[in-house]
């Protein structure tokens, strides 16, 4: 479920004992010689005028890091950049007005991480990467805030009333975010690996992994940004959600669960009890620290487009009884418009697809809810919402998407189950026979390719496939930059 806006302190004893734990790293904007390995560096506090980062120091973030109007923080390829676990809500923040360059490649990605050793890691060590534009949203300018709270270490921004559809943030292209999730301000509610808050569509989101998340992966509230090429493996949450308007455009993207990431301590947060792979929202006026939403309907409505799909959940076993029946493959509710194309949605243990309140599926009849090309095959709790109850998401009711029996392992060249997999060995790559190589849906109608056009410079390209890869072809997109570990 998306998180508030306004995180009430669980403790500002506890906090206040986090964030004065004794800092032995060097002050922000120096680099200290190390006696061996790369040089180091900490970042604090406010980023106010135009920055460039070095590929061979390691930065920590320490504490709320945010970058302000008018500064663009320029980060090369291969560059490492750690969140202090010792700091509350460590996490990076590009702010309203201000920019992120990050720029890595394919064999040399950028990394965000635990300050932690690679088999001491754990989800919820650092808190994230947060971008704040000004693209409209369905929330208003007074409400629309982030997290935090005015007198706490984390000053709320504020996201509404934007009014830019093309506003610029910057670039993210081979980036990886890890082991973040933490909550910011030592609560019960965990922050996503990248969080995307009234982001324009002028912002190049491309290439971006989130691995071992706390909380969601990639979030959106508003906005209208695309994205490409993202890949999430172990969410604490959600795979992918948005809420409040989102309008944006993603393609290819695989969502992986095996196990339920759990933080070192509850101070950084509480696994989820509603784990699923997309969660989409319309304006929530059911939350009360969300004052801004006057309707599940307000305008602009969220209306994302989403082609290329592949959700794989961790079957059964993994979560307890009452998880398991909320974790679902896709959940689309609360006044929630988009067009989910070309995906699968396989092994979760609740439902396939499901669709909730009677507001969503009233844009179903308008023509502003459409599924197609989607295949649902091995869900434990059923392909879809069951007749009479209280979901609204029946075949009959999404008579274009595909309902299959086919065993998950079956569907892909090599997808494990359980197992911790290492990240070469993954191939999403659909397996000679697989239901995948075909069934996508490749006319589409005139509203889609209207939604569509200026993708990425060019038009959304529909597939005769299913799913994130393409079996026909031998570029494995997500090969050789993403990684794949539990601790």
């Amino acid at each position: 479920m998306p998180p508030s806006y306004r995180v009430a302190l669980a403790s500002i004893a506890a906090l206040t004992a986090l964030v004065a734990c004794k800092d032995t790293s060097a002050p922000s904007g120096t680099t200290t010689p190390p006696t061996n390995g790369p040089k180091v560096a900490t970042l604090r506090g406010d980023i106010a005028a135009n920055r460039t980062l070095s590929a061979d120091t390691v930065y920590t973030l320490s504490g709320f890091v945010k970058v302000r109007a008018g500064a663009t923080l320029t980060i090369p390829a291969g560059t490492r950049i750690v969140g202090d676990t010792l700091a509350a809500g460590s996490s990076l923040w590009i702010t309203r007005g201000a920019r992120i360059d990050a720029r890595g490649s394919a064999t040399n990605p950028i990394v965000f991480t635990s300050q932690r050793a690679a088999g001491s890691r754990a989800p919820g060590d650092w808190g994230g990467l947060v971008i704040v534009g000004n693209a409209p949203t369905s929330r208003n300018a007074n409400d629309a805030l982030t997290y935090g709270r005015a007198g706490t270490p984390l000053v709320p921004e504020s996201y509404g009333g934007g009014s830019v559809p093309n506003d610029n943030s910057g670039t993210l292209q081979y980036v990886r975010i890890e082991f973040a999730g933490a909550s910011p301000t030592g609560g019960d509610e965990q922050m996503a690996a990248l969080t995307l808050y009234a982001v324009g569509r002028g912002t190049t989101i491309e290439y971006v992994q989130s691995l071992e998340s706390l909380g969601s992966a990639f979030q959106w509230y508003g906005g209208t940004v695309d994205g490409r090429y993202l890949v999430s493996y172990e969410a604490g949450d959600d795979h992918f959600a948005w809420a409040e308007g989102y309008a944006g455009r993603d393609q290819f993207l695989v969502g992986y669960q095996t196990h339920q990431p759990t933080a070192r301590s509850a101070d950084a947060g509480l696994p989820s009890t509603t784990p699923r792979g997309i969660q989409g929202y319309g304006c929530d006026i059911s939350n009360d620290a969300r004052p801004g939403c006057t309707s599940y309907l307000a305008a602009p409505l969220s209306s994302p487009v989403l082609a290329n799909f592949t959700l794989v959940g961790p079957g059964t076993g993994v979560y307890g009884a009452t998880v398991a029946a909320q974790a679902n493959g896709i959940m689309l509710r609360r006044g929630t418009g988009g067009t989910l194309l070309n995906g699968v949605v396989a092994r979760w243990p609740g439902v396939g697809l499901t669709v909730r309140e009677a507001q969503t599926d009233t844009l179903r009849q308008r023509d502003s809810l459409t599924i197609a090309g989607v295949l649902l095959t091995d869900n434990a709790a059923g392909n879809y919402d069951a007749p009479g109850s209280i979901g609204f998401g029946q075949q009959a009711t999404f008579p274009n998407t595909i309902s299959a029996t086919a065993p998950t392992a079956t569907l892909f060249t090599s997808v494990p189950s359980g197992a911790v997999p290492a990240a070469a060995t993954l191939d999403w790559t659909p397996a000679g026979g697989s239901p995948l190589r075909a069934n996508g849906v490749t006319s589409w109608t005139p509203r889609i390719q209207a939604r569509t056009t200026g993708f990425f410079g060019a038009t959304m390209t529909p597939t005769s496939y299913v799913g994130a890869a393409d079996p026909n072809s031998a570029t494995k997109w997500w090969q050789g930059w993403t990684a794949y570990a539990r601790n």
